[in-house]
């Protein structure tokens, strides 16, 4: 339906934006957090089949540990033990007494659910665990174990989502208020209506959500407001109408929109699977944005008042005079940004992404200081033939070399348990069997970053291939090896993808304004913002970890929009020298500022979370998009004046 057909039939549009509305709360309803291995897997990568294979031979799934300190009756252990035993979902329970590094009595138990357990089921079994405990009058008990950690983080991610992203719609829609009043619905549905749809499309395709594709939804709604006070604030001419204004900011918007989702489209490339899904729906969410305003403006757009920010007219000449202090303030900037990258910080502790008083951290701080630990590597033995003896000297030079291990537990053909105790003591007889074959041996380590996780398992590979001999299967494998893999992998996929994507797109925008010199100009102000983002994460000591790497494409998708308009509004203007500057700071200066406002104030309201990633997010995505401000105010004009010797 053409532009001005629309206008013919508002009631129609209305009942069309209830229904989308509808639709997606509705599939939205449907949408799930899930942070477990698989979705940070490629199915068709090779540790991630050999794990699967290892699995099925071992039958193997990640334990909740729950630890008790001090004696306990051994009546009450055994009625504890039966009452878990009988669980739906629990496969099996063992307790075991022990002393801790502390030379103080424990008891722990290790609950294996059933290997096909859904996280569903786990959370229903993690309550029904803790209902038992109490019922027994154990008041006192720690948690712990790959699974429970996972759960605690879908759970707070998606109670922190929950909340803080509605708190962000109120934010940015009392600003909106407050500055646009008559524009104001528009530009809102603008924004929160593609970035529901895109939740509920995201959910009736029964895509779940995790830390990276969280980043969608604020995503489209930043995009959307964008277009929305692109159209709706703009000094209107005394012959304009509503399709001039329209015809003139389409172009700008179509472009932005479409070389964004190009940007994400160059993320289908990847090998990698959550890479591919971001770049898949971070397109759909782009151009959910961009058509339902197109929609919505032709058909509502009314004349505006006074726009809401105005520069001095004689910015540009201003500017110029400045120059030489802008320049210098952004050479240090620069010199304090590469410190920054420096100070950079690449891999992430997954405790560091709750409250140091939350309860996950407590109780892993309290059972890890007992000599516990809690993250489990493991090791695939099966058809190797080996004894423990042949092992004896590899790992003696791997409990040396890593005082992170605390436990070796070797498990047999004829499926018993020998534990080598370097933390706390397990009170289990050792019996030692030289001739009876290891199929596999788990590794107990403190909680450590990713990074020392993968580097400790290459270690682990190492030695096993050299003692052991080499062979293709790898030896080490196991849920936090692949996690940690998997995160690594994604952080490499992704640097590499949206490299590529910045030149392809500063590239493009060249292209469509027929000038390669305009590409050369337009990438400066795309790459400024994300350079000092992420030195600036160096000096607030926030990692780049796979939940603030995202960042990169929110801070590509609004520098590239508000530089397009930039730079479309500079080539179409008549004027000259510091009048073509000046009359491009009239048209698009006060929407660039109006969204900064908007969105920076909204999304620094995410800093309240108690899920810590989520506050770096927030705080992460203001900064970017006053920097991206800055960018398009000072650095671009100065820029474009060097290119015109003005």
């Amino acid at each position: 339906m053409p532009p001005i057909s629309l206008q013919k039939h508002p009631r129609k549009i209305i009942f069309l934006m209830i229904f989308l509305v509808l639709l997606g709360g509705y599939g939205a309803s449907k949408s799930r957090v899930d942070n477990s291995l698989a979705v940070w897997q490629t199915h068709d990568d090779a540790g991630w089949l050999a794990y699967q294979d290892f699995l099925d031979k071992s039958r193997l799934s990640d334990p909740l540990v729950i630890f008790i300190p001090g004696d306990i009756d051994p009546f009450v252990l055994e009625d504890l033990s039966d009452a878990m035993s009988i669980l739906d979902t629990v496969r099996t329970c063992q307790d075991l007494q022990l002393t801790t590094s502390k030379n103080t009595n424990a008891t722990l138990l290790s609950i294996t659910p059933s290997t096909n357990a859904t996280p569903t089921e786990l959370a229903t079994l993690l309550d029904q665990v803790e209902i038992i405990l109490k019922d027994q009058q154990i008041s006192t008990f720690y948690l712990g174990g790959v699974w429970y950690l996972t759960h605690q983080l879908d759970t707070l991610s998606a109670q922190s989502t929950t909340v803080l992203f509605p708190v962000v719609i109120v934010v940015t829609a009392l600003i909106i208020i407050l500055i646009c009043r008559g524009q104001a619905v528009f530009i809102l549905a603008c924004g929160l209506i593609p970035s529901l749809l895109l939740v509920g499309i995201m959910g009736f395709f029964e895509v779940k959500m995790n830390m990276v594709l969280l980043a969608l939804p604020p995503l489209t709604l930043i995009l959307g407001l964008a277009h929305g006070v692109h159209f709706s604030i703009k000094k209107w001419g005394p012959d304009d109408t509503t399709m001039t204004v329209f015809r003139r900011v389409a172009a700008p918007c179509l472009l932005s929109g479409l070389t964004t989702s190009l940007g994400f489209a160059s993320l289908l490339l990847s090998s990698y699977q959550p890479v591919r899904e971001l770049g898949l729906w971070g397109g759909v969410g782009c151009l959910l944005s961009l058509g339902i305003t197109f929609i919505l403006i032709p058909t509502f757009l009314r004349p505006g008042g006074k726009p809401p920010f105005s520069l001095p007219n004689n910015f540009s000449q201003q500017l110029h005079r400045r120059r030489t202090l802008v320049y210098t303030s952004l050479v240090i900037l620069l010199l304090l940004g590469g410190i920054g990258l420096n100070r950079l910080q690449t891999g992430s502790l997954i405790l560091d992404f709750f409250e140091p008083d939350s309860r996950v951290c407590l109780d892993y701080k309290y059972i890890e200081d007992n000599g516990i630990g809690l993250t489990p590597v493991e090791i695939n033995l099966y058809g190797s033939h080996t004894t423990r003896p042949m092992l004896s000297q590899a790992m003696q030079k791997l409990v040396t070399s890593h005082p992170e291990i605390t436990h070796l537990i070797f498990t047999m053909a004829d499926a018993t348990t020998q534990i080598k105790n370097i933390g706390a003591t397990f009170k289990t007889p050792e019996v030692i069997t030289p001739k009876l074959t290891i199929e596999r041996i788990t590794i107990l380590l403190t909680t450590i970053s990713s990074e020392a996780t993968l580097s400790i398992a290459s270690d682990i590979e190492s030695l096993l291939q050299t003692e052991l001999g080499p062979r293709s299967l790898p030896y080490v494998t196991g849920s936090v090896p692949l996690y940690a893999a998997g995160q690594q992998t994604l952080f490499n996929s992704m640097l590499r993808s949206f490299s590529l994507a910045f030149v392809t797109i500063s590239l493009v925008i060249g292209l469509m304004l027929r000038s390669l010199r305009m590409a050369c100009i337009a990438m400066i102000p795309n790459l400024l913002p994300v350079v000092l983002v992420v030195a600036s994460m160096g000096w607030l000591h926030i990692p780049l970890s796979v939940a603030t790497m995202t960042v990169a494409s929110i801070i590509f998708g609004i520098v590239v929009d508000d530089t397009i308009h930039y730079l479309y509004t500079y080539q179409k203007s008549g004027f000259r020298g510091h009048e073509r500057l000046n009359h491009v700071f009239a048209q698009v200066g006060s929407p660039i500022i109006t969204t900064t406002l908007v969105t920076g104030s909204g999304f620094l309201t995410f800093k309240a979370s108690a899920f810590i990633p989520l506050g770096h997010f927030g705080l992460l995505i203001s900064l970017a998009l006053w920097m991206a401000l800055a960018c398009d105010l000072l650095i671009l004009p100065l820029l474009l004046m060097d290119k015109n010797n003005v």
